[in-house]
């Protein structure tokens, strides 16, 4: 069971910890924040501004998908674009500074 070699069980270590041999630790995971509440959302894997590092990641939901992007490259998601699965989008961007979302952009795909 422990050691398998699909990339995803964890592997003890000499000390009986585990070691995730995924090679994508929670340093490389995206981090969403909202007051005193952290989600850890896992490892970025999609580069949205094409500088060759994963940046994004997508998360899909009843009723469309979620995209959440770290645009400064702190580990914190500091962009959420919601996509309808009826083409309608909208974009929210964080305000460092006071914590809070605000809407950016919002409209339908063509």
């Amino acid at each position: 069971m422990f050691g398998d070699s699909d990339g995803c069980t964890p592997t003890p270590d000499p000390d009986n910890q585990f070691t995730d041999v995924s090679r994508a630790g929670p340093a490389d995971h995206l981090w969403l924040s909202q007051g005193d509440d952290v989600w850890d959302l896992g490892p970025a894997d999609i580069d949205t501004d094409a500088d060759g590092i994963a940046d994004s990641l997508t998360r899909p939901g009843p009723d469309g998908m979620a995209v959440y992007t770290d645009s400064d490259a702190d580990g914190r998601v500091d962009l959420i674009t919601e996509i309808g699965a009826d083409g309608t989008y909208s974009t929210q961007r964080l305000d460092t500074e006071s914590g809070t979302w605000r809407s950016t952009d919002s409209g339908r795909l063509a």
